[in-house]
């Protein structure tokens, strides 16, 4: 691992890291000789010495705010923040969507990243240095029917980054959305997959993405070098 980042190991939060994205960004971002810390609901299934996993409902204010008390306490700083986590509970038309079922997306799919970032800028402003990913969706450009409210908690996130962007630019901080194509997850599997072939043909390439593709991206994003891109919404896929 180059110092680019920092003299010492670069110190990167992942959200949602017991699967899917989340747990591929961990471990390969620990493979680059990185710390990493990872959270999500259930417990994790990486063994490594520069892993700490922190069980955290992400819905839940107090566990979110433990997770920086413990990164300020073990490690003193944080260089890379990538908000993963998000659900997708539903594919139902609004009129049927469970009020319920609307206040648990937004607490994991928009609350959630907001408080991440919000302390994470509290860490990063330190040092003059940062460097934030939120995940985003395809979804918030192809507006499938059923995905309403997905696509709303996505749009959200746009929304915020490039505000966020602006108000931490002069602190040294970077703030982009990465959004991939559909890549072969949980997530993807619980949705139709008629209805998924139909929304990859709208794209340029029209077979499914790799996990390569996002932590390819991500790369670039978190070079020193790369001080000046912010505020971009990254669609992969050709969406």
């Amino acid at each position: 691992m180059n110092n680019d980042i920092n003299p010492l190991k670069p110190i990167i939060l992942i959200t949602g890291s017991s699967r899917g994205i989340g747990n591929y960004l961990a471990n390969y971002y620990l493979n680059r000789g990185f710390l990493v810390v990872g959270c999500s609901r259930n417990d994790c299934d990486i063994n490594h010495e520069n892993y700490n996993h922190i069980i955290a409902d992400l819905s839940n204010e107090e566990e979110i705010l433990n997770v920086f008390k413990i990164i300020r306490k073990e490690h003193k700083r944080l260089d890379i923040m990538i908000n993963n986590a998000a659900i997708n509970p539903a594919i139902l038309n609004v009129a049927f969507l469970p009020y319920k079922t609307i206040q648990n997306i937004y607490a994991v799919n928009v609350f959630a990243p907001i408080m991440f970032c919000r302390e994470a800028v509290k860490l990063m402003i330190r040092n003059k240095f940062g460097r934030i990913i939120n995940l985003g969706s395809m979804a918030t450009k192809h507006e499938v029917p059923g995905e309403a409210l997905y696509t709303s908690t996505k749009a959200s996130i746009n929304a915020f980054t490039r505000v966020l962007s602006k108000e931490v630019a002069s602190s040294g901080i970077t703030v982009n959305v990465v959004a991939p194509s559909v890549i072969d997850t949980e997530l993807s599997k619980a949705i139709n997959k008629i209805a998924l072939k139909e929304v990859l043909s709208r794209n340029a390439i029209k077979e499914y993405g790799d996990l390569v593709d996002v932590s390819n991206t991500i790369d670039y994003l978190i070079k020193e070098e790369s001080k000046s891109v912010t505020g971009q919404i990254i669609y992969l896929g050709g969406v």
